[in-house]
């Protein structure tokens, strides 16, 4: 016959119970947190390298989303999701069939990079491109030899907005090697080679489609120094002559917008309204004063008007001062 516990044995077992569980909590909350980390595939690159990868690829995102917008006439957004690095193996298992891949290379690179397309964006362009409304492609195909075509210009512009965003650190001019529609036939590194995989995001009318670009390592090794802590003070150090000239000359090509104002006045609607033809309106300003030269929404001269060669002028008389410039701002 089993012996029946007393009051105070039920007790004693249910205070060592719970001082037990106590005791492993405290245990347990007082351990550091663990860290899964893979031998066979270690990170080869920095947290600091990581940052400056952000940076340069958040200004690509930046540029490249402002040229989008641009010619497809519909706010386009690009954000950078997250940097990975991984097996090159296990990257090329993640694309379906079809996908938009260019194999980007460069003079100045050691081996290509990828850029990954969503096709569905890819056609988005095309249509939009084309005339069409834009709308979203739910249907996946290859693109035919036309789309390509036609999608090559838009894919130059963003390899040349990548090129500006990696000039602090490397100069290089990025062409497209090749295309493929079947991740099968890309092999630009061993499946084991580690590589850099930059996922970011296209804004389109509250739909998102997938860009990234998958860099080997070995592609950015040879860059890896300039990617350090210091890599941001790159551009204070004294630069080359012909950069110099180089740089002079892009701000002397610039163009920006230049207007006169002869003056102003400000009219009801009703008197808008009933303008004809032979009407005088009369400005807050005489013939003789000078005019305001705005550049680039900006008052920078004062001018006199007049004509030559039959055409109406100005001529600029001198150069707004500092304290004019803050009254009119």
């Amino acid at each position: 016959m089993s012996k029946i516990l007393t009051q105070e044995e039920i007790d004693a077992l249910l205070k060592n119970v719970a001082g037990g569980e106590a005791m492993e909590a405290a245990t347990t909350a007082g351990e550091r947190p663990i860290h899964l980390y893979d031998f066979k595939h270690p990170d080869r690159i920095s947290k600091d390298q990581l940052r400056a990868l952000r940076t340069i690829h958040d200004g690509f995102a930046r540029t490249f989303g402002t040229y989008l917008s641009g010619t497809l006439r519909t706010l386009v957004d690009i954000n950078l999701l997250s940097i990975d690095q991984a097996a090159y193996s296990e990257y090329m298992l993640s694309l379906s069939v079809p996908s938009c891949l260019y194999i980007v290379s460069s003079n100045q690179l050691k081996g290509s990079f990828i850029l990954e397309v969503s096709p569905q964006f890819s056609l988005l362009v095309v249509d939009r491109l084309l005339g069409g409304l834009g709308t979203r492609q739910d249907a996946l195909r290859e693109l035919t030899i036309i789309e390509q075509t036609i999608l090559r210009r838009v894919i130059d512009s963003g390899l040349s907005a990548l090129s500006d965003a990696w000039r602090s650190v490397q100069s290089m001019s990025l062409y497209v090697e090749s295309y493929e529609a079947n991740p099968q036939f890309v092999q630009i590194a061993p499946a084991s080679e580690s590589a850099v995989v930059i996922s970011c995001e296209i804004v389109v009318r509250d739909f998102t489609y997938p860009l990234n670009l998958c860099f080997p390592y070995f592609v950015l090794e040879p860059m890896m120094n300039n990617l350090s802590t210091g890599w941001s003070n790159i551009s204070t150090d004294n630069i080359r002559p012909e950069e110099r000239n180089e740089l002079i000359d892009r701000v002397r090509l610039s163009k920006l917008p230049i207007r006169a104002q002869l003056g102003s006045t400000v009219l009801n609607m009703h008197e808008y309204l009933t303008l004809k033809l032979g009407d005088v309106v009369m400005l807050d300003q005489r013939t003789d004063d000078p005019v305001k030269v705005w550049v680039d929404k900006k008052v920078k001269f004062w001018a006199e008007p007049g004509h030559s060669k039959h055409q109406q002028a100005i001529r600029i008389t001198r150069v707004i001062s500092s304290q004019e410039e803050i009254v009119h701002e």
